[in-house]
């Protein structure tokens, strides 16, 4: 069995409630970190297989879809499917490890 590795991450910032990111969707922070993490790891969009993402509150619209929303917009193809987790405060961890599981059962 091969090793599963974290080459390169990024997160979204912190937020308080009404505070200054208020007026941005939960699928706006998603693709600024995906692209940060695409940068820093020198991943091309059309080499992602799956898009998955940890997100708690669905507060905006295209949230039930939000994996896949992101994923469209940093350009992955569009066959690649998204999925969306939600495991409250571990929510991103989780989506490391559904990510994880995933790449060792090919």
């Amino acid at each position: 069995m091969d090793d599963v590795v974290i080459i390169e991450g990024a997160r979204t910032a912190f937020g308080a409630l009404n505070g200054g990111l208020k007026g941005v969707t939960a699928t706006e922070l998603g693709v600024v970190a995906g692209r940060e993490a695409l940068r820093r790891s020198h991943v091309s969009p059309e080499d992602i297989d799956h898009v998955i993402f940890g997100n708690v509150v669905h507060t905006c619209k295209d949230a039930a879809y939000l994996a896949r929303h992101i994923g469209l917009a940093l350009g992955v193809r569009t066959e690649v499917p998204g999925l969306v987790v939600n495991r409250l405060c571990a929510s991103g961890l989780e989506a490391a490890v559904v990510g994880a599981q995933q790449l060792l059962l090919g």
